[in-house]
């Protein structure tokens, strides 16, 4: 279909025979707005008379806006207009691309909210119209720029650049008038299809969104990139037509995909990926629901001949792999050849030819027009014909030499994308230092993991040097895979090989802040191991953590050898360099093993914020009362009842143990040890006895009091340092230590009836019974274990990966354990064998905090964890599949155990002292509560009332108000 006025003509046809048809949904802050054809043919009048006011007749439009609602209404008049226009993002260097290309008028489109200044190109606006609630603003630089004769009725597209350097290319309307008619036909799009307005307007495929809904008059969607969003439960504003990149498309979550955008249930007819080559068929049949109707098709194309060239409708029961995906049938106008190698005729560069669809390049460095050859475009993409059909290989860019082979990045890719579990990936090559790198997004699978299956799929030459999971791999503005910026984040996050002399100069100089010890020297240090010069294991965490930040290679290695009490500073900095030389010396050789670099990609995104400013009326915090403890609080505070009487009782650093009325805040008594007291309370109660509470403190004192009266019922040493909580069973207190023994003590008289050799190093976590038959514990040697109580023997040990600080936590009746080590592995048990259930390696940081359990469903239940990357964590437990649910970030890293408010809302604490309150279902912040110095205790709740310590000193009472 052929239109003399270009993009106008289609628009007022489609507005003359259908006014009153939604062109354009909104939506915004739970609201959708709708604006009819009629409604944007008004638009485009007055912004065309407008243009007309400023002379604006030839030449090159330049709209700086991002997708809108009057997009449609705009580009319109610039063709009434008899001119061209082009796309800028306005976050990209506006004047330069003005420059070059010379535009007659510029048009800035932006909110009311965030309002243009009044100064652009050191001039001020010649017109600014309201439009809805848009602010309009038109430049004229007639009088200023000398314009490029510009045949009308185009538009201008520039290249992202990921192929090459970037150019400016015209399309003609004819050149993409094609597409258009032919996808009309093959999507079967009508008036009814809702089409995701969701392509950034400087990438040209944004045009087909425009003028297949424009033809058809269907609407187009302007909503953020939520599948809640895009499927809602009313079905009127869902969506019926995606197109999009497949990393975008890749970057949802499994449970997105499964169960909102290919669900049985989805509205969605068409989703369209094209862009850049698509690596996740396996992903894609895990995940399409089998009763989905949606159809799946993947598009090729390139700028220089706007926009698609090839569509192949994908059959996903026929499709073992990527290497399977074809190139499918040329659109209208259009020839796709290969020209063979030499040495393989079935493999060779992909060459488009068209007699009609014809862009032109502008040159940038003279202005003049190079049209682009009448007879092919070398789009610089590699194919393999096979049985009729063409297959995409990669670019010519893609194949490197290594180890005097060629490597075809594009089948690594294929490769890694058939493992289960990943989500996106990308291989890039580092000529300079002579690495072949994987990037991979993952929710529960490790680099190891990833590892160990390449070793079973490639040959030794294509095995990457290193393996790095990230939680999304970097997208260019257009919304394909950039190889550029990973190449940039591997150098940034990467260090170069270190010297034994450099790693003790950074050791030394982090151990002389977090020591205060200025004038320490390592030739004082070199021969004793960490706990005799003054080091504990939190100072051991703090250090690794902040050495981990400026030398990544020293932080994430030496955390167990510190702990351990066994090594010197010197061994362990021996160990440490032999080991990253071993891995440097790995990648300059050709060797049939290489070993994969387990370190998370640096930047995490969190998911989900809100603004608490906008949100603090909805929850109030009220201060009841605070006790002075004499020194700082870490212990997290016990609660307990005794008839009417509740109870708050809590140990600090000063050895004082406080036992205070936790609604009037009136203190009941005090008991003192000579010693800090980190571990909690435990409380012990028999209807035979008096309740009775017990704990542990650093010089191995074990107390046991009685909680009505405060008085002493007995005391003991064990010798060793005491941080866990205690537990009970048969009448006997369990207690942990640092020497990795339980003692199993005689609740009324205090004696040692056990001593029960776990591990060689110690237990930090608390000690927690199941079944009233079993102990579970874990260890800073990266032990979990079971204790049968019944023969005080153990029952079940196994061995994780770093120490566990965390309390193991049990779920579904006590039939399993999870253990969360210190490296961010969360692992799932059964309680009675130790038998591995699942396993979770989704988070980005070290875990401290313990984990808080709710049963949200039939064999679902949701765990949420505070990390040290300053992200809360929710995951959903379903069928025995963990996965990510959500993810907040707090203002400083989580050592505190979260904790249930109510049935819908969770506490978490952040180390800076903030408290926030966190919608369970969504992630976001509601409201938060500073207190005035750092926090590691973990909250208590009952009912409406909070119980927290803080390293000010004080145990803290607060009551939150729902105002609803």
């Amino acid at each position: 279909m052929k239109f003399k006025r270009g993009y106008y003509d289609v628009f007022l046809r489609t507005c003359a025979k259908s006014p009153s048809s939604i062109a354009v949904r909104h939506y915004e802050n739970g609201v959708y707005r709708s604006y009819t054809y009629s409604e944007l043919y008004g638009v485009c009048e007055y912004i065309s008379q407008n243009l007309q006011q400023i002379k604006c007749n030839k030449g090159i439009i330049g709209l700086i806006s991002k997708r809108n609602i009057i997009i449609p209404s705009v580009i319109a008049a610039a063709h009434k207009c008899c001119t061209t226009f082009m796309f800028l993002d306005p976050t990209q260097d506006i004047e330069s691309v003005a420059n070059d290309m010379k535009f007659r008028v510029v048009i800035y489109i932006t909110n009311k909210e965030k309002a243009l200044k009044s100064e652009f190109f050191n001039k001020k606006p010649d017109k600014t119209v309201t439009i809805f609630n848009l602010f309009v603003y038109f430049y004229n630089f007639e009088h200023l720029n000398s314009a490029i004769c510009i045949p009308e009725y185009s538009f201008i597209a520039m290249t992202s650049g990921s192929t090459g350097e970037p150019k400016h290319i015209q399309v003609p309307v004819q050149c993409i008038q094609p597409n258009v008619d032919d996808l009309t036909k093959l999507f079967n799009i009508t008036s009814n299809d809702v089409i995701y307005f969701s392509t950034p307007l400087t990438f040209d495929p944004s045009m087909i969104e425009i003028l297949i809904a424009c033809l058809n008059g269907a609407s187009l969607l302007i909503a953020p990139e939520k599948a809640e969003i895009l499927f809602p439960e009313n079905r009127e504003n869902s969506v019926t037509f995606w197109q999009l990149t497949p990393s975008r498309f890749f970057q949802y979550s499994n449970a997105d995909i499964r169960n909102k955008i290919l669900s049985p249930t989805s509205t969605l007819k068409i989703l369209a990926l094209g862009g850049e080559p698509l690596n996740g068929v396996k992903r894609l049949k895990e995940l399409k629901d089998a009763n989905n109707k949606t159809r799946i098709y993947t598009l090729y194309g390139v700028t220089e001949m706007s926009c698609w060239a090839c569509v192949a409708e994908l059959d996903l029961s026929r499709m073992l792999s990527d290497k399977e995906i074809p190139l499918g049938n040329c659109l209208s106008e259009t020839e796709l050849h290969v020209e063979p190698n030499v040495d393989n005729k079935e493999s060779g560069k992909i060459v488009l030819i068209s007699k009609t669809r014809k862009c032109i390049i502008l040159n940038k460095s003279n202005g003049n027009e190079e049209e682009s050859s009448l007879k092919f475009i070398d789009t610089g993409d590699l194919a393999e014909v096979k049985n009729g059909n063409v297959y995409y290989r990669g670019r010519k860019d893609d194949i490197i030499k290594r180890f005097g082979h060629k490597i075809n990045l594009q089948y690594i890719e294929s490769s890694v994308m058939q493992c289960p579990r990943v989500k996106t990936s990308s291989c890039i090559w580092l000529p300079k230092p002579s690495l072949l790198v994987v990037y991979f997004s993952s929710e529960t699978l490790s680099s190891q993991e990833l590892s160990d299956f390449l070793k079973c799929k490639l040959d030794d030459k294509h095995w990457p040097d290193k393996i790095i999971r990230a939680d999304n791999l970097p997208t260019n503005p257009h919304g394909k895979m950039s190889k550029l910026l990973l190449s940039k984040m591997y150098e940034e996050t990467v260090n170069m090989p270190l010297t034994l002399d450099s790693l003790r100069v950074s050791f030394l100089k982090e151990l002389q802040i977090i020591m205060s010890k200025v004038n320490l020297t390592y030739e004082e240090i070199k021969d004793k191991d960490f706990f005799s010069i003054g080091g504990t294991s939190f100072l051991a965490v703090s250090m690794c953590n902040k050495l981990s930040l400026s030398c990544p290679k020293l932080g994430n290695l030496i955390l167990p050898y510190l702990v351990s009490q066994k090594t010197t500073i010197d061994d362990i900095l021996q160990l440490v360099h032999k080991e990253t030389c071993d891995s440097e010396i790995k990648v300059k050789k050709k060797i049939k093993r290489t070993y994969s670099d387990a370190h998370s990609c640096t930047q995490s995104q969190s998911y989900k914020r809100s603004n608490t400013e906008s949100s603090t009326n909805l929850i109030e915090f009220i201060l009841l009362w605070t006790s002075d403890t004499g020194k700082c609080v870490d212990a997290s505070p016990l609660l307990f009842q005794i008839g009417f009487n509740l109870y708050a009782i809590v140990g600090s650093h000063s050895g004082k143990i406080v036992v205070v009325d936790a609604i009037s805040g009136i203190l009941q008594g005090t008991l003192i040890v000579n010693s800090r007291i980190e571990a909690s309370v435990f409380c012990y109660h028999k209807k035979e006895m008096s309740p009775c509470a017990v704990v542990g403190a650093h010089d191995g004192t074990v107390l046991c009091f009685a909680l009505e009266t405060c008085n002493e019922i007995w005391r003991i040493n064990i010798g060793s340092m005491i941080k866990s909580k205690a537990t009970c069973c048969n009448d006997l207190f369990y207690i942990a230590s640092y020497d990795g023994r339980i003692r199993c003590i005689d609740v009324m008289t205090g004696e040692i009836k056990e001593t029960i050799h776990i591990a060689d190093q110690g237990i930090s976590a608390n000690l927690v019974l199941a079944k009233n038959k079993y102990v579970l514990l874990g260890t800073l040697s990266g032990v979990c274990a079971s204790i049968h109580t019944i023969t005080n023997t153990v029952a079940w040990c196994g061995t994780l990966g770093s120490p566990v600080f965390a309390s193991p936590i049990l779920y579904d009746d006590d039939k399993y354990v999870v253990f969360a080590e210190v490296n961010g592995d969360i692992h799932c048990r059964t309680v009675e064998k130790g038998i591995k259930i699942w396993k979770y390696q989704g988070s980005k940081g070290n875990i401290f905090s313990s984990l808080y359990v709710k049963e949200v469903d039939k064999l679902k239940w949701q765990m949420v964890f505070g990390c040290h990357d300053s992200n809360v964590y929710s995951i959903n437990i379903k069928n025995f599949q963990p996965s990510l649910h959500w993810k907040t970030q707090l203002t400083s890293p989580v050592y505190s155990t979260p904790c249930g408010l109510s049935d819908k809302l969770i506490l978490a604490a952040s180390n800076d002292g903030k408290i926030c309150v966190i919608d369970g279902e969504t992630g976001m912040i509601l409201a938060d509560y500073q207190l005035p110095g750092e926090t590691f205790s973990s909250p208590a709740v009952y009912g409406d009332y909070i119980f927290i310590g803080c390293r000010n000193d004080h145990l803290y009472s607060l009551k939150y108000v729902l105002n609803l």
